[in-house]
Parts: C-alpha cells; sequence; structure tokens
C-alpha cells in the first residue's frame, strides 16, 4: 500500500515511519503542514492516510474530508481524548499517541481488506 503520514512532530512521523516501512507498505511524506499534505493527496495514488489530528495548531479535519471524497481511507492519530475528535472527524479510527505498532498494523490491514 502507498501510506500518506501527516505528522508535525519528526521523531513522531519518523516513529510511524519506520512502522509503516516495517509492515511493507510505501511511505509518501511524512508531511509536516497541510499544505505539504494537500499537495500529496492532489498528486498521488494514495491507498491509505495516517494524519495527526491537530498540524501546528490548526485542525486536520478538512484534510480528512478531502481524503474521503477521494475514497482513501484514514486514520487519526492523536493524543486528544476521543470525545475531542469525535466532531470533526466521524467514526474514523483513532490510533492514540503514543503510537502502538500492533494498534497501527490492526487498522491498515483492516482498511487493506475493505473493497473501494
Amino acid at each position: 500500500m502507498r501510506i500518506l503520514i501527516v505528522e508535525d512532530e519528526f521523531i513522531i512521523a519518523d516513529e510511524i515511519a519506520s512502522m509503516v516501512e516495517g509492515f511493507g507498505h510505501t511511505i509518501l511524506g511524512p508531511a509536516g503542514t497541510i499544505e505539504e499534505a494537500e499537495t500529496i493527496v492532489a498528486n498521488e495514488q494514495l491507498d491509505f492516510a495516517i494524519i495527526d489530528a491537530n498540524l501546528r495548531g490548526a485542525s486536520s479535519a478538512e484534510l480528512g474530508k478531502r481524503l474521503t471524497e477521494r475514497d482513501v481511507p484514514f486514520c487519526v492519530c492523536t493524543g486528544y481524548r476521543l470525545d475531542d475528535i469525535r466532531a470533526a472527524f466521524g467514526d474514523i479510527p483513532v490510533v492514540p499517541k503514543p503510537v502502538r505498532e500492533r494498534a497501527l498494523a490492526a487498522i491498515i490491514d483492516a482498511a487493506d481488506q475493505k473493497p473501494r
């Protein structure tokens, strides 16, 4: 799978990228801003995305809507409480920070099994 990582903290982005590569997938990004992510979404073929709920103080909810419009499954990676992001992202799978490899793998595998 070609997976976009959108995360503004370098260490976290690098950790997620290492996990995803370890699962055998190709990384796009990591994008550290919404603008970088929008460029990748507009110009690349994506199979999945992992997006931080908040990038440098800006919500990534609009990016989530764009991914949904393009029929790209995604999950939200966040340190916020689930209740705090449900209004913006709905029933999208959430990976809490710190990211646990097994939880991330399960969400990616589930998305890979769904017909699109």
